[in-house]
């Protein structure tokens, strides 16, 4: 991926005349590529030129998320000294020898890396950004690596570390799983058992761990809802416990006199358990040191789940991350055209010693494909979408402690979501990027707004507010409706700053595609073919009164103008004491926007839904009916509302509903200005 600091001066690339855009693509651009082979065995980076519009060029184009490590300097030998910052170079040779051993890429001999191709002087870096989406286009491969940066990762955290540990240790249990390789899951399976020592003999056992637990290949890829009062620990230990072969093996050990262990605990057995928490010798024999280390296959199963699920959990967190870049959306936007994405976890590499894999590898060398997310695969796609067990933070939580916990899917789940079905607003608000200018020149282009991607540069975006500003004033009417309801959602942080419908903090639990979806397909409270339901506005400020109160620094006032077919107005009569409290806390940004009569009594709070109630209930949830509303504070007679800073129960019988066609009197309004 292209670092953030490298796409600094895309704008001004973009913003080229046509004159000067068609003489660079007359000119023969040379692309940077390192030879995979050289980098592999002799751990060395050997850079070439090659002219990027070369027919018969082939290569793979690295995506991948910036680490934060040291500098490492390389001379390229191609007039310039690239400087490394986001990966060890262990890792990426790594990663190239893995590369050499890969079904489709082995054939391959060149890599293009930006952290290395990219000659970073200013004249040489804007020829470079300027062809970043054709060096895409081109390449054979594009290949995905989201911990790419590992040895950053490992010294984050201890915790980090270990997982990582874990991963590599288990990585061809974790390599099958993702390919959902059943039949390799169900050998790794059996061949750990007969490694823990597990007993063969009765069959039950080995089939109840298999089968009834939450340990194995099984339960790794297929979704079962445990009993609210299933334990797998208890679980686990009566199948143990109950297997006679087991019992009479400790009978065995047995010794005619008892060990006591002070005078908490007495035990018969030849090796008490309790006293390995000490390290002392107790006289045991070899052969009783290997009965109890052999006993333990119970701990070594359960060390084994573990790790393998902490890994699989931390692979899907990786692909968040990485899937969140706003460069990486654009990247992995064009490997979709042709099919031909690619990923590979670095932490999952063969033990690897600089010229040679251990002999156990060999077969699994020769069998080596890295995962490959097929864009065109929808059977897949819609099977592992059809589940909500992963959909939200609620979900997660029960499916990891109620269920089996398929991380299988939860991985797959994860990353359709993320590379295919996120909607423009999610890609441009939930995304990262240290310019916020970015998220337009990356997501731009793959919208209906693709036209405007060479204006960006005019429109002076800084913050996440002058972000959203823009976008109420281009995008269609769903998704400012979208926008407008997801800034006034009761988990969004509001702090009564202008305007109060670009300026609150966007919760996560927003569902925007459900909300997206179903203002498509249901009836909405609002005219979606009507341009001016929803318009965006500003107005400059011609005058200074002196007033303390106004916004003097603010020349500018932005306002949305929204017109719903409905409203619901608060009764004025006993009002609870929440909304009285609301109101009191409105009172101050209603007098910098120059309501200067502005106090509880003389305030309305008005509720807009999103949807009508009737017709709805049958076909929506009626609690998401009842949490998509927006609620304005401000007066009917200066029609200027704002969305207060606190979240107010919208409950219908405490408001009077009013349509926009029938409404008149004091409480009644064409259309709602919100500042």
């Amino acid at each position: 991926m292209t670092s953030d600091a490298a796409v600094n001066e895309l704008g001004q690339d973009l913003s080229l005349k046509d004159t000067q855009q068609q003489q660079q693509q007359k000119e023969s651009f040379q692309v940077v590529l390192v030879d995979i082979e050289k980098a592999a065995k002799d751990k060395v980076i050997h850079c070439i030129k090659k002219p990027l519009e070369d027919k018969n060029l082939k290569f793979v184009a690295l995506s991948y998320r910036w680490g934060e490590l040291h500098e490492t300097l390389i001379d390229t030998k191609v007039g310039y000294i690239a400087s490394i910052t986001s990966f060890h170079l262990n890792d990426f040779y790594q990663l190239c020898h893995m590369m050499t051993l890969e079904s489709n890429l082995k054939h391959i001999k060149y890599v293009w890396v930006d952290a290395i191709c990219v000659d970073q002087r200013p004249s040489k870096r804007k020829a470079t950004i300027y062809q970043m989406s054709n060096i895409y286009e081109r390449a054979t491969y594009i290949l995905a690596v989201p911990d790419l940066h590992l040895t950053y990762l490992k010294g984050v955290s201890l915790k980090n570390n270990d997982t990582i540990e874990g991963a590599n240790e288990y990585s061809k249990d974790i390599y099958y799983l993702l390919h959902g390789n059943t039949d390799g899951l169900v050998a790794l399976d059996l061949a750990s058992l007969d490694d823990f020592g597990v007993p063969k003999n009765p069959p039950a056992l080995r089939q109840l761990l298999l089968k009834c637990t939450d340990h194995f290949g099984h339960s790794f890829m297929t979704y079962t809802r445990h009993d609210e009062l299933y334990c797998p620990v208890l679980a686990l230990d009566h199948i143990c416990v109950s297997n006679a072969l087991q019992r009479d093996q400790w009978k065995a050990w047995v010794k005619n006199s008892k060990k006591s262990f002070g005078d908490l605990h007495q035990c018969h057995e030849v090796i008490c358990p309790l006293k390995m928490f000490y390290e002392y010798d107790f006289g045991t024999t070899p052969k009783e040191y290997c009965q109890f280390d052999g006993a333990k296959w119970k701990s070594k199963i359960l060390a084994r789940s573990n790790s393998i699920r902490q890994s699989m959990e931390f692979l899907t967190d990786l692909i968040k991350d990485w899937s969140s870049r706003v460069w990486v959306i654009s990247e992995y936007s064009i490997a979709k055209k042709k099919n031909n994405l690619k990923y590979w976890f670095t932490q999952l590499s063969f033990p690897y010693n600089g010229t040679a894999y251990y002999d156990h590898m060999k077969e699994e060398k020769e069998k080596l494909s890295f995962f490959k997310f097929d864009f065109n695969d929808s059977s897949f796609s819609d099977f592992m979408m059809d589940v909500d067990y992963y959909k939200d933070q609620s979900e997660v939580k029960f499916t990891r402690s109620r269920t089996t916990n398929p991380v299988y899917i939860q991985f797959h789940s994860t990353m359709i979501r993320q590379l295919r079905q996120q909607t423009f607003l999610e890609m441009m608000l939930r995304s990262k990027a240290s310019r916020n200018e970015d998220r337009f020149y990356s997501i731009l282009p793959l919208s209906e707004h693709a036209d405007q991607k060479t204006e960006v540069s005019h429109w002076n975006i800084q913050s996440m507010v002058s972000v959203k500003l823009k976008l109420y004033e281009i995008m269609n009417i769903k998704n400012k409706l979208a926008l407008l309801f997801w800034s006034t959602h009761e988990n969004a942080i509001k702090n009564d700053v202008l305007p109060t419908f670009a300026t609150s903090t966007l919760p996560a639990e927003f569902q925007l595609g459900i909300f997206l979806n179903i203002i498509s397909h249901y009836p909405c409270n609002f005219d979606l073919n009507n341009p001016s339901t929803i318009t965006f506005h500003h107005h400059k400020q011609q005058t200074n009164n002196n007033r303390q109160q106004d916004d003097d620094d603010d020349c500018h006032r932005y306002f949305l103008r929204l017109i719903p077919e409905k409203y619901h107005v608060m009764h004025h009569h006993n009002l609870p004491e929440a909304a009285i409290y609301l109101l009191r806390d409105s009172i101050p940004i209603c007098k910098r926007l120059g309501i200067y009569h502005a106090f509880t009594e003389t305030l309305d709070i008005v509720a807009i839904p999103a949807f009508p109630t009737s017709g709805f209930h049958s076909t929506c949830d009626e609690f998401y009916h009842l949490q998509s509303f927006i609620l304005l504070v401000r007066s009917f007679v200066e029609n200027k509302w704002m969305i207060p800073c606190k979240h107010y129960a919208y409950d219908t019988s405490d408001y009077d509903e009013v349509y926009l066609d029938d409404s008149e009197g004091e409480s009644s309004a064409d259309f709602f200005d919100i500042y």
